[in-house]
């Protein structure tokens, strides 16, 4: 699909249908397409900006969002990119805790589809970044948070060169693309790392050699590592809370929704925004900031009566990380309502969870990447679950009718599987509720 230059689309809807029809699920990556149209519209070249970029398998969002509301809190005008969205598409592009309006979207998309080489096209996830970035530039942003779509070396995010870099963990997920080993997946997520790169905080979820790749890759560039677990310590005081003891003291910090994991990383990134570049962030900054951050589909509570949950988790690391702290509530009945992508591995992502729920209702996802239920309900069988203990449905709206209509009065509900899981189910049961 094509426009003419005075028949661009005019609304935010006529644009979403035009970035749908470049089709959100392919691939094509590579730096000199992207390059070529944010030179052409002077977007590389943020030269008062701070730029901190997060690549990584798991908690890539969290930590992103706890080092912008800390930002927000201290007054640091900030862009914050993330993806994917589960309601809007107005949540991936935030300015200073605000989602971008459709009026900035539709002027964005605009100049990006006049800057656009129509003979090489830009993917969704391009068109969008350069969308991102065009707005940022109109805010004159003072710190840019980008979060990697997939991999990092060749992403559309890495056009811009970190001064900080962020990698809150290394699992196998994307194989296909990225590598079948977390050494090769190092690789790609390490390529954020450049000559001009300050700094690089590492997780505690990435193997040695993983952490091995990370490190010759900062050493190369010359570029401090803050290793969590290493000189970043840290000590988890409950549920909640969690300090940090090295290299510098800040205890029983809040965290009322988020990964507790990852605080001491977006910390530690405006510890040296701080120290380095001279923000002006407070203790009671950082503080306030943490205890206000709020990240969709967290294992998140949305309703009460039932207790319902939702959590994006896809991959068997993050599934891990559900069943955790599924272990940690208190023992109930829980029922799963689960719907998952097919080039996921759906076996080893349930295997992560099956000992935490008494039935699992399972559900078919819509789309060229969307799973059957039957593939679910093998991976469920091949991991022990009982066939009388699944039920299938055709949409999660339905799957998850049939798990309230037969939970007990003190049960929960647990929706994962696929951010397009969590989505439907929002948009089917939860679109007249503050959520």
């Amino acid at each position: 699909m094509s426009f003419t230059t005075d028949k661009l689309p005019s609304s935010i809807e006529e644009w979403f249908t035009y970035l749908n029809g470049i089709n959100p699920n392919y691939i094509n990556l590579g730096l000199d397409r992207v390059k070529s149209v944010a030179d052409k519209m002077k977007l590389d070249n943020h030269l008062y900006s701070k730029i901190i970029t997060v690549a990584g398998t798991n908690g890539k969002g969290s930590t992103a969002h706890m080092i912008a509301s800390i930002l927000n809190s201290a007054g640091v005008t900030t862009g914050l990119y993330t993806s994917p969205h589960i309601l809007r598409f107005n949540e991936r592009i935030i300015v200073d805790g605000i989602e971008a309006s459709d009026n900035d979207l539709c002027t964005a998309f605009e100049a990006v589809y006049k800057a656009e080489d129509k003979n090489n096209p830009l993917t969704f996830f391009e068109f969008t970044t350069l969308a991102a970035l065009y707005i940022f530039k109109s805010y004159a942003c003072e710190v840019l948070i980008l979060e990697v779509g997939l991999g990092g070396r060749l992403d559309a995010t890495n056009i811009l060169d970190a001064d900080i870099a962020v990698i809150p963990s290394i699992g196998l997920d994307h194989c296909h693309i990225l590598g079948n080993t977390t050494e090769e997946i190092a690789v790609e997520k390490a390529g954020i790392i450049k000559d001009s790169t300050e700094a690089v905080f590492i997780g505690t979820n990435i193997d040695s050699e993983a952490k091995n790749i990370i490190k010759e890759k900062a050493d190369v560039n010359h570029c401090v590592v803050h290793e969590l677990g290493g000189n970043l310590k840290y000590r988890i005081e409950d549920e909640t809370h969690i300090s940090i003891l090295a290299p510098f003291e800040l205890l029983n910090l809040e965290v009322p929704i988020l990964p507790l994991i990852n605080v001491p990383l977006a910390v530690g990134v405006v510890t040296l925004l701080n120290i380095a570049h001279k923000f002006n962030i407070m203790e009671q900054d950082i503080r306030y900031g943490l205890k206000k951050t709020k990240l969709h589909g967290r294992f998140e509570r949305i309703s009460s009566e039932p207790e319902v949950f939702i959590d994006v988790a896809h991959n068997p690391p993050a599934a891990k990380y559900l069943g955790d702290n599924l272990r940690l509530t208190p023992n109930k009945e829980r029922y799963a309502v689960v719907g998952m992508l097919k080039d996921k591995d759906i076996k080893s992502t349930l295997a992560n969870v099956v000992d935490c729920f008494k039935k699992y209702f399972i559900c078919s996802l819509p789309g060229e990447r969307g799973s059957n239920f039957t593939m679910v309900k093998e991976a469920l069988l091949a991991n022990g679950v009982a066939e009388q203990d699944i039920i299938c449905s055709d949409t999660a709206g339905d799957a998850y009718d049939k798990a309230v209509a037969q939970l007990p009065k003190d049960g929960m509900i647990v929706v994962f599987g696929s951010f397009i899981t969590v989505e439907m189910l929002l948009k089917d049961k939860f679109t007249n509720k503050n959520i």
